[in-house]
C-alpha cells in the first residue's frame, strides 16, 4: 500500500488536515501526534481543540477538568454546551445556561 506524503503538504493544509482528524476521535489525534514532531506541534495548536467532539469521549473516563477546560476556553460548541445543561440543571442558572445554549449553537 502506497501512502500519502502528509508531511511534505504546505503547513497550512498540514493544519488543516489536523483539525479535521480531531473531529474524528481523540484515538485519530493522538496518532496524528505520533509521526512528527512537527505534526505535533499542530495538533497541540489551540485551534484543534475547537473543533474536537468531546462528545464522542466515552464519559466513563476519568477526564482531567482542565483538559476539557482546554476545550472551554477555545469556545469548542460541546463543552459550550456541556457547561450550559450544568448551569440550569445542576445549578439552576436558567438565564446563564440558555446564553449558553445559544453560544454553543452559534459556534
Amino acid at each position: 500500500m502506497e501512502y500519502f506524503p502528509l508531511l511534505e503538504l504546505p503547513k497550512d493544509i498540514q493544519a488543516l488536515v489536523v483539525e479535521h482528524v480531531a473531529r474524528n476521535s481523540i484515538l485519530d489525534l493522538l496518532c496524528v501526534k505520533e509521526l512528527s514532531k512537527g505534526m505535533k506541534a499542530l495538533a497541540d495548536r489551540h485551534r484543534v481543540y475547537h473543533f474536537f467532539d468531546v462528545l464522542s469521549v466515552p464519559w466513563d473516563l476519568d477526564i482531567p477538568s482542565q483538559f476539557l477546560k482546554t476545550f472551554y476556553e477555545e469556545g469548542n460548541p460541546n463543552t459550550i454546551y456541556i457547561k450550559s445543561a450544568q448551569f440550569v440543571y445542576t445549578f439552576g442558572f436558567k438565564e446563564e445556561g440558555l446564553a449558553l445554549m445559544k453560544r454553543a449553537a452559534d459556534a
